[in-house]
């Protein structure tokens, strides 16, 4: 059976005017420039049978109910494809959504659900056989495992505004002590009498054990690598993982071994790591707080649930410190990112049906193609969260243009968020991403991120979300013995570069956290819409030892975030009458420039270091 045969309202001839006009679609140019230099020219976008396959899945999306178009793309062809409903030459796209989606051998699934929280809608979800997680009625926010099969039924409740799979996050990874004592200079703080004594530091990662029986830590607490007192939030300790949280108190506790340290679990959804982030601040009196977490849906225009949470304990005196992401610099080549404005192709070289238009990456120039594999690539654009209105798709196509590896075709119709992803599935080297618009949308700023693959036509702005909203101090990594030297404080300049796979700034903002425009009318970074945020702050050590394992050596911006707030509470302890910007320009003012000079999009201000910044502190 033919793709066409299977959707109701699309005849055979249609889908032959399409593989004509496919056939005869733009020779694109001998040469194009990317970022200055010359670059070879694709071979032709799409094969017919790829474009058959994008028509077929976009002819499909029109036909969806109300209720189909509350759940995201990737639940729908899976389930789709459990009932045996899947589009014949589909079958990529099908099984990447079932690997997106991974249903249990019961057939349960874990899914996000945004709603109006009340006990009728949650009985309904116990009803159909679901286990209830994390519930925000503030967030409009449950977390739960259900059949694949009840999906279709729940989103027809009027109270569920959107389903989707449960939001997928990734960390930026005293018998021991790290080296990262000796290069920021806290040994030399320590031994003058400035521990972090009275400053209390909430850490937030994965997990704190690596099974759900195990946790780490005890024995680390045994052998001095963490101060008696750490101890983790009841019913927040992650459960099972990498025990990535024990690490980073490790190397909190190395540099300020005198302050008490909680955790608290950063998995769970966004709505749930916010709930922590007050709990740390409001329930744990905590001074400063600490990440290594990225959620790849968390807004990148716009502050999300987390990006808020941190607004209100900074803005309660706390100072909130995050890992800027491991994605890679347009300084190194190493950038996974595009952003830039929606730029329609030409008619003739993107002939797809329902007037939807492929996006110009340059000259002529219809896909970005991948030159290091991603198993997670996603586009997003300047619409508020939770209710866009502009309707934009992203495909993965295989590198001969042949086959659709991927379709992110979820219905933007005001009540979700300006947002398409695929995932699960590896893309290999070659894949081309392309970004369609459908007809009658709004221009809008784009952004497409494989999150630690890399791009033929790349930016800069690989940093977002809560990792880069405006109250977090983001730290980008320096590894500790980059200038080869041993054991040494470091010495700034050229001889201690932010590591090439340390994620780059600045990150552009066209929404208040409630919504509305900041420049009503110019949401595009043509017409410097919005504001620009000047990120990373600064940059920290990152390749230390550490005593939990797996992490030996531990490298990440995920490492440098702890060493950044360990060194607030060095300062903090030194002037505890110091408000929280008071610590944060100590440290910024001793700062050691690396990368270009002053600050810059890699580094920040340069490398904090503890002895400069308690010095400083004490004599102003």
């Amino acid at each position: 059976m033919t793709i066409s045969s299977k959707i109701k309202g699309i005849s055979r001839r249609a889908v032959g005017q399409l593989l004509l006009t496919a056939v005869a679609a733009a020779c694109l140019p001998a040469q194009a420039q990317v970022r200055g230099r010359p670059v070879a020219a694709p071979q032709p976008l799409l094969q017919p049978s790829a474009m058959a396959q994008v028509s077929a899945l976009l002819q499909e999306k029109e036909a969806r109910s109300a209720s189909q178009q509350k759940l995201d793309s990737q639940l729908w062809y899976a389930l789709q494809a459990s009932r045996g409903l899947a589009l014949d030459g589909l079958d990529e796209v099908y099984a990447s959504a079932q690997a997106a989606v991974a249903p249990d051998a019961t057939g349960q699934i874990s899914v996000d659900i945004t709603a109006r929280v009340n006990d009728r809608l949650l009985a309904q979800i116990k009803a159909m056989g679901g286990v209830l997680g994390f519930v925000s009625a503030e967030h409009r926010a449950i977390r739960a495992t259900l059949p694949l099969s009840a999906v279709e039924a729940l989103a027809a409740n009027a109270l569920v505004q959107r389903i989707e799979p449960a939001a997928q996050f990734t960390t930026n990874v005293g018998a021991i002590t790290g080296q990262g004592t000796i290069a920021h200079k806290a040994k030399q703080v320590v031994a003058g009498g400035y521990t972090g004594a009275g400053v209390t530091v909430g850490v937030m990662s994965d997990t704190v054990g690596i099974t759900a029986a195990s946790d780490q830590l005890a024995p680390l607490i045994a052998s001095g690598d963490l101060p008696a007192g750490t101890i983790a939030v009841p019913g927040q300790d992650g459960g099972a993982g990498t025990s990535e949280g024990t690490a980073m108190m490790e190397i909190v506790a190395d540099i300020a071994p005198g302050a008490k340290i909680v955790f608290a679990t950063a998995n769970g959804g966004q709505a749930n790591m916010a709930n922590n982030i007050l709990t740390l601040r409001n329930v744990y009196n905590c001074d400063i707080i600490v990440d290594d977490v990225s959620y790849f849906a968390e807004g990148a225009f716009q502050d999300g649930p987390i990006a808020q949470a941190i607004n209100t304990v900074v803005a309660g005196g706390a100072m909130y410190f995050s890992s800027a992401g491991n994605s890679g610099n347009v300084t190194n080549g190493t950038s996974g990112t595009w952003e830039g404005d929606f730029k329609a192709g030409a008619a003739s070289a993107s002939p797809l049906p329902l007037g939807y238009t492929l996006h110009d990456f340059g000259t002529a120039q219809y896909y970005d193609a991948l030159t290091v594999a991603s198993t997670y690539i996603d586009l997003k654009w300047s619409d508020p969260l939770g209710a866009s209105t502009n309707d934009y798709d992203l495909f993965v196509v295989n590198a001969a243009g042949t086959t659709v590896l991927c379709a992110s075709t979820t219905v933007q119709n005001g009540t979700v968020d300006p947002l398409e992803a695929c995932y699960s599935t590896s893309r290999p080297v070659g894949s081309r991403i392309m970004v369609a618009q459908k007809a009658g949308a709004a221009q809008r700023a784009i952004r497409v991120d494989t999150h630690r693959g890399a791009l033929t036509i790349a930016t800069n702005g690989s940093t977002f979300g809560h990792n880069a909203a405006a109250s977090t101090m983001t730290a980008a990594a320096v590894y500790w013995g980059a200038a080869r030297t041993g054991s040494k404080p470091f010495v700034g300049g050229a001889t201690n570069p932010t590591e090439t796979f340390s994620s780059d700034g600045p990150r552009k903002i066209f929404y208040n956290p409630d919504g509305t425009p900041i420049t009503p009318g110019n949401l595009l970074f043509g017409t410097n819409g919005g504001t620009t945020l000047a990120k990373p702050e600064l940059s920290a050590a990152d390749g230390n030892f550490s005593r939990t394992p797996g992490f030996l050596p531990f490298f990440g911006t995920s490492a440098a975030a702890p060493h950044a707030a360990a060194v607030a509470a060095l300062v903090k302890s030194a002037r505890p009458d110091y408000t929280a910007a008071q610590v944060l320009t100590a440290m910024k003012a001793t700062a050691l420039d690396i990368r270009a000079p002053g600050t810059d999009q890699d580094s920040g201000v340069g490398i904090v270091m503890a002895w400069e910044a308690v010095q400083y502190a004490l004599t102003h």
